[in-house]
């Protein structure tokens, strides 16, 4: 083996040491991540479970029908 096919393996094989070193990184971020996004979604579960009916919920609404009507309507919709 000559000494530039020595140069070319040992270039390919410090390539390769960088990629898996720099994949494994990746791989530790993305679980860090992934366990973020679960604890998350379970705190949104957990509060969606906890919902109940006593929630307030405040919407802006343009129209042009009177507060008198808009109050029939949702109280039809109660129904």
């Amino acid at each position: 083996m000559s000494g530039e096919e020595r140069d070319e393996r040992r270039g390919r094989s410090s390539y390769l040491d960088l990629l898996i070193s720099t994949l494994m990184e990746h791989e530790k971020k993305m679980d860090s991540l992934v366990e973020r996004l679960q604890k998350v979604a379970k705190d949104l579960s957990t509060i969606h479970e906890e919902d109940n009916s006593n929630t307030l919920i405040y919407m802006k609404i343009k129209t042009d029908h009177s507060i008198d009507e808009i109050v029939k309507i949702i109280e039809s919709l109660k129904k």
